[in-house]
């Protein structure tokens, strides 16, 4: 009988170890999980960076099923993809579907299908809030931009120009509502255009709360309330 239950200690403890935790080796063996080809190098003369943080952060990639891959990651927001960092160093470039997640920081980014002409079949979007009727997404982006050329200021030096090419943030918000992703405005002239909300509710919400369409904390508050109105 003794030796029983220990059987039933030892099956109980394989079964509650991590099977839920990928190994590097067969993160790629369930289809959500792309390994792609080439790295995108960029050049160094350009100031900033197109990552969301040039430094790997310490994340975690989720799956559906539950089960997760803990390592160093980092999203480059030029391909819109992520890149992880394995213990040997090696830099791997990969995509995920929609049914993955990336928790970094305390936060979670997903591949969303935007199938936009402006903003691109798909992109890596972070949850801000997400509610029956509607949610909030951010979706960092980086512009390359270009310096501004100086003119002649002497008959032998010609056009010369101001300084380097730089990455800029270009970053901005979503709103979901009926599966469609509406960029939201800053400003509430064109937020009112765009009559995705009552426009009386939305003025009086507006009055309310001294909503600032720039700040990521009023946004959550304008979701929840026409949530639930």
């Amino acid at each position: 009988m003794k030796k029983i239950f220990i059987l039933i200690l030892i099956v109980n403890s394989l079964n509650g170890q991590s099977f839920t935790e990928l190994t590097e080796q067969n993160l790629f063996r369930g289809g959500n999980v792309f390994l792609l080809e080439k790295l995108n190098k960029y050049d160094n003369e350009i100031d900033g960076t197109p990552y969301l943080n040039p430094d790997f952060d310490k994340g975690k990639i989720v799956f559906e099923n539950g089960n997760s891959y803990d390592g160093e990651i980092r999203i480059d927001l030029v391909a819109q993809n992520f890149q992880i960092r394995g213990k040997n160093g090696k830099i791997t470039p990969i995509e995920v579907n929609d049914k993955v997640k990336i928790e970094m920081n305390g936060k979670e980014y997903k591949l969303h299908a935007l199938n936009s002409v402006e903003y691109g079949e798909i992109g890596i979007l972070r949850k801000c809030i997400e509610l029956e009727k509607i949610s909030l997404y951010y979706f960092p982006r980086k512009k390359l931009q270009k310096p501004i050329e100086a003119g002649i200021s002497a008959p032998t030096s010609g056009y010369g120009k101001t300084d380097n090419p730089e990455w800029k943030d270009d970053g901005f918000y979503f709103f979901l509502i009926d599966d469609k992703y509406i960029r939201v405005p800053t400003k509430h002239k064109k937020l009112s255009e765009l009559k995705v909300f009552d426009d009386q509710k939305y003025k009086s919400f507006r009055k309310k709360s001294k909503l600032d369409l720039k700040k990521e904390s009023k946004l959550v508050e304008l979701v929840k309330y026409f949530n639930s109105n």
